[in-house]
């Protein structure tokens, strides 16, 4: 009976084969051809060149370098977008930070040779590996023996240890242990091999300086060297044996009020109705040099896009679309919510692509991964992107296997493995987050690489980053963009088409994850399954209009799939029946990069004690809860609902852990309960 119901539901209306069923074949071809990876190569170079702190004067060097590319090829309005970054103006829940300005910075070993002290050896410089000093150290200077602390978070990493006036060896990060060492027991400054970023390689390689931070709203101000974790391991086994380790260190760093400048382009839409609405591309052009595949990989990745079609636009070799389609280079997560917060109508974004991460070779051991965003923000686009993306696997692995295909999306100066791209729904850690989160509801897609073996550190290089790749992020990213800025009445269908398809994929996988779960979770999780995909069907009138004979025809296949999948069952005892509105004029997630709106409003201390940040659930953790449950407030949803909807799309979790962060938000004005 269900593989009959199944079949005839699936012979309901035609399946989408592949984006080929979207978008004609001469068009991906034009994209395919036109697109370079050489060229986005060659601009990555350049831009690994910078040390691209926020607001510097090397990335404003990169941001030149942009802005001459857009110029030469002969993009519309071609621009910077300039904010204050002063420390002090708060653009929605983004405190904007200060300038960072670095102009020496060295750490050496000393001997003491009869009583002279000479320098015996350097083991960090700001001007050959600028990842040596940990970002917003500023001006000290300090000749001392070096201790240390291990974690130096513990009062046992301090018991028999005299820190004061000394430097102190750690694995954390700076930033983690400079209150303590510094602030409390006296210590000169700080040396750290703590690692950010954690994978299966992650101490394989002992070679790495990898990025260190301290506050841009300093309590204690001190600077911080970086060294390898094969450097910490040496001085950890000559002080074991005895020695003590002179070290003299010396930095000239300044918090300074300036600016924030972030390029920006647009390809024109042709529609006089529809121009003023954008599809926009982001990035993050920040990183420390080399910062190859984080992320130059990205910001070449969408100029390459831009390039590619306005050429085929202008040259006439592809329509126009009714759409204007955008270009951001902005800092990473603080620039977005800066773009955002300031702009006079974010409604006119009717989507966002953001790329970050999208180059890495095998080297790396980088995955490949487009992702759709959260169930909050239920969207066709989403499967747009998953269609082409799989396109591009299905072309790029039978090549790889030895067959003649239309579109093996290759670079001449690149490799030929497959893509192997993962589809995923939401995942965090970018500027993505900021345009999916419950202030804007701006729908889109996030390329990215995850893993990398060298993210955050000294050999994240151009010399990692393959030019296939690229090209193929390139050629994913204009295709989607290409489609939604020209989308009209007559794709409705085909894209509904789309949606049936997969709303059957969706489904069968909804009915092993509800296997494991208690019957009232079942009911719950399988409810908030298909009002997803109810909403996903409405979220194509953001675009065209839906005709209500399509509309009914899609809701009853839904309804029908409903009917076949869900089994009702008895509600959770434990109801809280109180909703929540968000405060309009405090727009943004509530933590953003180099500040978070929540530990400052609410405190530090009685954030740590909330449950939900900290919660495991059995598909995502508490970064992923929190961020989720804000976006689940409406002003309609009670919290037992946002309860439930967050259980379908990270795991169960207690009523009494989301009230609790609900209220917590509550307390600093950030939600209101509804009369």
């Amino acid at each position: 009976m269900l593989r009959m119901l199944v079949i005839a539901l699936l012979l309901a209306g035609p399946a989408v084969a592949d984006i080929r069923e979207l978008v004609p074949e001469a068009v991906l071809k034009q994209i395919a051809e036109e697109t370079s990876g050489e060229e986005a190569k060659r601009n990555l170079d350049t831009l690994t060149l910078q040390h691209r702190m926020r607001a510097s004067s090397q990335f404003d060097d990169a941001t030149s370098h942009i802005l001459r590319k857009l110029e030469s090829y002969g993009l519309d309005e071609v621009s910077t977008l300039e904010y204050a970054a002063d420390g002090k103006t708060m653009f929605g829940t983004q405190k904007s930070r200060p300038v960072w300005k670095v102009n020496f910075a060295e750490l050496w070993e000393l001997k003491d040779d009869g009583g002279q002290r000479t320098r015996s050896r350097r083991l960090a410089s700001w001007e050959a590996v600028p990842l040596s000093l940990a970002q917003d150290s500023l001006s000290g200077e300090a000749t001392t023996m070096l201790v240390d602390i291990g974690g130096g978070t513990a009062d046992a990493d301090y018991a028999g240890k005299d820190v004061r006036g000394k430097f102190v060896l750690t694995s954390s990060q700076p930033e983690i242990v400079v209150e303590r060492a510094v602030g409390e027991l006296g210590a000169a400054g700080i040396v750290s091999y703590a690692a950010n970023q954690r994978s299966a390689w992650w101490k394989q390689d002992d070679r790495l300086v990898r990025w260190g931070h301290l506050s841009s709203f300093p309590k204690t101000k001190t600077f911080a060297f970086m060294v390898s974790l094969g450097e910490a391991r040496r001085l950890q086994e000559r002080m074991a044996g005895g020695e003590q380790i002179l070290l003299h260190g010396k930095v000239d760093a300044t918090h300074e009020r300036g600016h924030y400048r972030f390029a920006t382009a647009r390809i024109k839409g042709a529609d006089p109705q529809k121009s003023a609405e954008e599809i926009l591309f982001t990035c993050h052009l920040d990183h420390p040099r080399p910062g190859a595949n984080d992320n130059a990989s990205g910001c070449v990745s969408i100029l390459e896009v831009a390039r590619t079609l306005n050429k085929l636009i202008d040259e006439g070799t592809l329509l126009r679309p009714a759409r204007s389609i955008r270009f951001l280079w902005p800092a990473e997560i603080e620039g977005s919510i800066i773009f955002l917060s300031q702009h006079k109508e974010p409604s006119l974004i009717k989507a966002n692509i953001h790329m970050d991460m999208v180059g890495g070779g095998p080297e790396t051991k980088a995955v490949f991964r487009i992702s759709g965003g959260p169930i909050s923000l239920p969207t066709f686009i989403s499967d747009l992107g998953f269609e082409v993306g799989r396109f591009v696997n299905e072309q790029s692995e039978a090549f790889a296997g030895g067959a003649d295909v239309a579109f093996p999306l290759i670079a001449t100066e690149g490799g030929k493995e497959p893509q192997l791209a993962l589809m995923e729904g939401l995942d965090m850690g970018s500027d993505h987050d900021v345009f999916r989160e419950g202030s804007w509801r701006i729908p889109g897609l996030y390329l990215h690489d995850w893993p990398d073996r060298y993210i955050h550190t000294n050999f994240d290089t151009a010399a990692m980053i393959d030019p296939t790749k690229l090209k193929r992020a390139a050629f994913i990213g204009a295709v989607n963009a290409l489609f939604l800025a020209g989308f009209s009445n007559e794709h409705v269908p085909a894209v509904l088409a789309m949606l049936r398809k997969n709303a059957l994929y969706r489904s069968a996988e909804l009915v092993e994850r509800l296997k494991p779960l208690e019957p009232a979770d079942k009911s719950a999780v399988a409810r908030v399954h298909f009002t997803v995909e109810r909403r996903k069907i409405h979220s194509v009138e953001s675009f065209a209009p839906l005709a209500e004979r399509l509309h009914d025809e899609a809701a009853d296949f839904v309804a029908r799939l409903e009917a076949l999948v869900a089994r009702p069952a008895a509600a959770h005892a434990s109801t809280n029946d109180t909703v929540y509105r968000r405060d309009p004029k405090i727009p943004g997630p509530m933590s953003g990069f180099g500040f978070d709106y929540m530990e400052d409003r609410y405190g530090a201390d009685r954030y740590a004690q909330l449950r939900l940040p900290k919660y495991a659930g059995s598909h995502g953790s508490g970064g992923e809860y929190v961020y989720e449950a804000l976006n689940f407030v409406d002003g309609k949803r009670t919290v037992s609902e946002i309860r439930d909807w967050l259980t379908a799309e990270l795991g169960p979790v207690p009523v009494e852990t989301v009230a609790e962060y609900l209220e917590a938000l509550h307390s600093i004005g950030v939600i209101n309960p509804v009369d």
